[in-house]
């Protein structure tokens, strides 16, 4: 049966850590007998040496009384000589059988009373052989045959006979111990040897299973490899791989065949510089693809327009996205490049249709539209009721499609740039009642009452007071569409810190969820269908959002508080924009100063953070400001708008251009400008059409050049 994947995970890196303790297993054991064989020759080795130390004092004693008993009979002093010998050595040879026996308490517990047996029978042959040298052998000899010391040797004998039992018998016991312990040992290393067979079979089944899956893993991966590659070879778009610092690394044909390269190796280890008629700054550069590296995993950059330089030199639009690519070397960057040329010239085209088709179409409906208003109100005299209801009619459908061509219009103005922003104080409070006041007869033809909160007197936003009112009224007229007859609309004011938010809520039956995301999309309507029973293009809230981004604000919607739907604009207060502040302050040494009038907050934020360890930015929302900065301080570059509440940035010039200076002066505006301008100052940036790494490159590079 084979083992799930799962399993098999879980048992290979227990078999590959089980076989080293197997081993140790193994090897503890026979250390552990070896030891015993060690020991066992030791206690064999200690029992002979102490049965041979007995047998030794036993033949001791015996040259005592073979001495003894040969000078009572001879009175030869020959005899005497073993028997002076053997007495002298016999507390020494005790001491060596006690040494040998120190390991052994019962033989150590015999030899106290086999000491006195020894003592017993020294002492009667000493009194025997003292009465023969006395002359007093016939006491000798009775002493003799009172077989006194015979009994004393014969106990001595049994004695030492004994001990060598009890030695013996320990000796066998401790051998029968050994014998059974190293049984059992060789079962349990039998045992683990066998299971470290078994591992060590399982480890090779799994080694041989591992280098199979290896390589089944690496032809995958040869495949992977080779059809990464042909998909990057064939790509029509242009793949360029790069380091954090902007040195490429690879490219495919379709990126050499665009920049007109012959060979896709040319562009290889050269900087991303030579793809770009304006590159940004390195730095920049670096900062933009650290931030792009820390986002999110599989994260990558929104379509971005620059401007391409060919190898001989021509330009031509390019469309980037850039990727991280965590790689063994690091990270690296994957941009995908296509040329936008074809794109940019469908979409001028398409932009130009729109625009000659719309205009063609709204002045003849302009004058239909008049001209039934006019036959409406009686200019050719009364008509029939029948012929009224059929003018009335056509002169509606002719209004809406008036009302649809101008949406469409203004779209393709907004999103070309086209479209002029005046942005000036503009006070809530009247503006939102004459939006209100306007709309409420289309507001009744729904059966729908327009209703307007009070708004503080000193409520004011900086923006376009006409597209403003033309943001307000595109809500008013949707909610009132959507709203049941008999319920009002109701508009808010509310400050919330550095913006003011204007609110149009609304009791309809609110937005399908499957709706939200498209809600401010182009041509976008909840019920799509040919029977829905409101009408609009689905442009009007497509044009509140466009328009006030523009404004440096923002759009959202969320649930009215007992039913229905609220839409909010949030615009810079004018109030916050206009605060006073101290432009004295000392920057960073070594970086360059550079001076910033715009009247939007969130521009201020943006930009000065784009600069961010480039430069020392001093932002300003008021023209008056912008003044007090440069009489205070001097700079080395001034970014400015043009249309603001209390003049224009280029009424700073006569300062920047003061005693000689040629401060590097840049335009960094909304809309498009008066084609003077460029005369005046270094360079002109759209913010429509202009990125803030743009920005940055340009300033940065005026920058030094100016030195």
């Amino acid at each position: 049966m084979k083992l799930s994947g799962t399993l098999r995970k879980a048992v290979q890196p227990l078999i590959l850590v089980s076989i080293p303790f197997l081993l140790l297993g193994v090897n503890q054991l026979l250390s552990r007998e070896f030891a015993n064989v060690r020991v066992l020759a030791g206690e064999v080795e200690q029992a002979h040496l102490t049965r041979e130390q007995l047998t030794l004092i036993l033949s001791v004693h015996k040259d005592i009384e073979s001495g003894e008993r040969g000078y009572v009979i001879t009175r030869d002093p020959v005899f005497l000589e073993p028997y002076n010998a053997a007495a002298a050595s016999v507390d020494s040879e005790f001491a060596r059988l006690e040494t040998l026996a120190a390991g052994a308490p019962v033989v150590r517990a015999g030899l106290r009373g086999l000491r006195e047996l020894s003592e017993r029978k020294r002492a009667f042959s000493r009194r025997t052989v003292d009465l023969a040298r006395e002359g007093r052998q016939s006491e000798a000899a009775r002493l003799i045959a009172s077989r006194q010391g015979k009994i004393t040797m014969d106990a001595l004998r049994a004695r030492i006979q004994a001990l060598e039992s009890e030695v013996q018998r320990q000796a066998d016991a401790s051998s029968a111990t050994r014998v059974a312990a190293r049984v059992r040992t060789q079962r349990v290393a039998l045992a683990l040897q066998s299971l470290l067979v078994i591992m060590l079979i399982l480890a090779a089944w799994q080694v041989a299973r591992s280098l199979r899956a290896e390589r089944r893993t690496a032809a995958g991966f040869r495949d992977l490899s080779a059809r990464q590659e042909a998909i990057f070879d064939a790509a029509i778009d242009g793949l360029i791989l790069h380091d954090d610092q902007g040195v490429i690394d690879s490219v495919n044909p379709a990126t050499a065949h665009m920049y007109g390269y012959d060979d896709p190796g040319d562009l290889v280890g050269r900087h991303l510089d030579i793809l770009f008629e304006k590159p940004p700054a390195r730095e920049q550069l670096r900062a933009y693809l650290r931030r792009l590296a820390a986002g999110p995993e599989g994260s990558s950059s929104a379509v971005r327009e620059f401007e391409g330089r060919r190898k001989d030199g021509s330009n031509f639009p390019v469309d980037v996205v850039t990727s991280p690519v965590v790689l063994d070397g690091g990270t690296f960057f994957l941009g995908a490049v296509r040329d936008a040329t074809e794109r940019k010239r469908v979409e001028e085209m398409k932009n130009e249709f729109v625009s000659t088709v719309s205009h063609e179409l709204r002045t003849p409906l302009t004058s239909i539209a008049g001209s039934l208003g006019l036959l409406s109100g009686g200019a050719a005299g009364p008509l029939p009721d029948k012929a009224a209801r059929l003018i009335k009619i056509a002169r509606d459908n002719s209004e809406r499609l008036v009302r649809l061509i101008n949406d469409i219009l203004d779209i393709e103005k907004i999103e070309s740039g086209k479209m002029a922003f005046h942005l000036t104080w503009v006070r809530l409070a009247p503006l939102l009642q004459q939006a209100v006041q306007a709309n409420r007869g289309f507001a009744a033809q729904y059966g729908v009452e327009l209703e307007l909160a009070p708004v503080a007197e000193d409520a004011a936003v900086i923006a376009d007071e006409d597209r403003l009112i033309q943001v307000v009224t595109n809500l008013l007229s949707n909610a009132a569409k959507f709203s049941p007859a008999g319920e009002k609309v109701r508009v808010e004011v509310t400050a919330l810190g550095e913006k003011n938010r204007i609110s149009v809520l609304d009791h309809g039956p609110g937005i399908p969820e499957a709706f939200r995301s498209r809600m401010f999309g182009k041509f976008a309507q909840a019920d799509a269908s040919d029977t829905r029973t409101k009408g609009g293009s689905g442009l009007g809230l497509s044009i509140v959002r466009e328009i006030v981004t523009r404004l440096g604000g923002s759009v959202s919607f969320d649930d009215a508080p007992g039913g229905g739907t609220a839409f909010h604009v949030d615009l810079p207060a004018a109030q916050a924009a206009h605060a006073a502040r101290d432009l004295s302050v000392q920057g960073r040494p070594g970086l360059p100063r550079i001076l910033h009038v715009d009247d939007d907050l969130d521009t201020l934020r943006v930009v000065a953070s784009a600069f961010d360890g480039q430069a020392e930015v001093y932002s300003t929302p008021s023209v008056r400001e912008g003044y007090a900065a440069l009489r205070r301080n001097g700079f080395d570059a001034a970014i400015l708008d043009v249309a603001m509440a209390d003049g224009s940035g280029l009424d700073l010039l006569p300062l920047l251009r003061d005693e000689g200076r040629a401060t590097p002066t840049i335009l960094f505006t909304m809309h498009d400008t008066n084609p003077g301008y460029e005369a005046q100052v270094d360079a002109v940036l759209t913010k429509s059409r202009s990125t803030l790494d743009g920005l940055v490159g340009v300033v940065m590079g005026l920058i030094e050049e100016r030195g």
